[in-house]
């Protein structure tokens, strides 16, 4: 696999894991493929904002009030079981087939396919595993950062829905100025230790972009997502457009979703590790 197939393999968990922030939560890691990286030095993101306004009166409360309310409400997204969708991930020399699927409270599955490249990321509820082609072991369990990882990226409601009853902290920095636009900027420090900043436009409440970090092998690299086309569906706001950025890579990598279905039956062992490759299908 080229470096371009490694990013986009590594930077698809981001999209994935925003869609489910944003659409149920979000954390920009979410599922790392863990394949060849080039040895190129990485250059940090650069950050284009403004110092936080003093004296704004907008309270930390009432813009995650706002926030679940633009994103819907309460009502539409407690009726919500489960949760899949499908999508293209494009980067500059390939296309990604990707599905996900997502099962109240905490269990995910995140396929990918370009070509004979199958790759999978899962949690039950109590084991993260993958299936990763580039290391040749077939299913295993991950273990580490990228373990936490996959679990954040399984909080089905997000970090900015019951924070405090999840274990995770939330601080308002105040209003700021970040690609030319206004945005109230809030930082999550997730009960695992990792930290994302939201961008939230401060008309609609709804996030246009995350930053954050994800690990490629046991390397630390920064993030940044992009959210665009805003959608109802059944009742609910969803972002089909996303734009990824990684550690600076001038190439960015765009997810596009196709469909999404909503409570449809799901059976609890395809979350499940398997022993055999072949029984992941």
């Amino acid at each position: 696999m080229d470096k371009y197939g490694a990013y986009a393999l590594n930077t698809t968990n981001s999209l994935l894991a925003l869609f489910i922030t944003v659409l149920v939560g979000f954390h920009p890691a979410g599922l790392a493929a863990a394949a060849d990286i080039d040895n190129r030095s990485h250059i940090e993101l650069a950050q284009v904002e403004t110092p936080p306004k003093t004296g704004t009166k907008i309270t930390l409360q009432e813009i995650l009030d706002k926030y679940y309310e633009a994103r819907g409400g309460e009502q539409a997204w407690e009726k919500i079981e489960t949760l899949k969708f499908t999508g293209a991930m494009h980067t500059e020399k390939a296309v990604f087939n990707t599905a996900a699927v997502y099962k109240r409270p905490d269990r995910c599955r995140l396929d990918f396919q370009s070509g004979r490249i199958y790759f999978v990321e899962a949690f039950n509820g109590q084991i993260p595993w993958q299936m990763n082609p580039g290391m040749r072991t077939g299913p295993h369990i991950m273990k580490g950062k990228r373990a936490k990882e996959m679990i954040d990226t399984c909080d089905f409601e997000g970090p900015l829905i019951n924070s405090k009853k999840k274990g995770h902290t939330i601080e308002y920095l105040g209003e700021q100025t970040v690609d030319g636009r206004t945005a109230y900027v809030l930082e999550v420090t997730l009960n695992t230790g990792n930290i994302d900043t939201y961008y939230l436009d401060p008309e609609t409440f709804l996030p246009f972009m995350v930053r954050g970090t994800t690990t490629i092998q046991e390397q630390t690299v920064n993030t940044e997502v992009k959210l665009d086309k805003y959608l109802e569906i059944d009742g609910i706001i969803v972002p089909f457009d996303y734009e990824f950025i990684v550690d600076g890579n001038p190439l960015s990598e765009t997810l596009e979703i196709r469909t999404i279905e909503l409570n449809k039956e799901i059976e609890d062992h395809i979350f499940n590790l398997p022993k055999r490759p072949r029984d992941l299908r």
